[in-house]
């Protein structure tokens, strides 16, 4: 039986900050690697707990559940999945540098 692929969309936030980025650029190179990982379904990202969810996720996506997944050192990139087991959509909605996802969700930056 062939693997199921799982179907992965970006919003206009992650294109317009991956435009920015070379093909080349470790940033974009590990954010295809993960596109790829969730085309498989695999998720590897951690849950992020109900409170704080922005109300930018909440009220302008509608997001049930939401995970974070490390990219390099300093980047995060927030993402949701919608649909049922076998129908499977991963939505990117942000690639966050640290300090933004940790002013954005709330959290004492240094």
């Amino acid at each position: 039986m062939a693997k199921r692929k799982f179907r992965v969309f970006a919003s206009p936030d992650v294109i317009d900050v991956l435009k920015t980025l070379s093909n080349r650029d470790p940033i974009k190179l590990r954010v295809d690697q993960v596109i790829d990982e969730m085309k498989q379904d695999k998720n590897l990202g951690d849950y992020v707990k109900k409170k704080p969810w922005p109300d930018k996720y909440v009220k302008t996506h509608e997001v049930t559940n939401l995970y974070r997944r490390e990219i390099g050192g300093n980047h995060r990139l927030i993402y949701t999945i919608r649909g049922r087991k076998e129908d499977k959509v991963y939505q990117l909605l942000d690639l966050l540098k640290h300090k933004e996802y940790d002013r954005l969700f709330g959290y004492t930056t240094t």
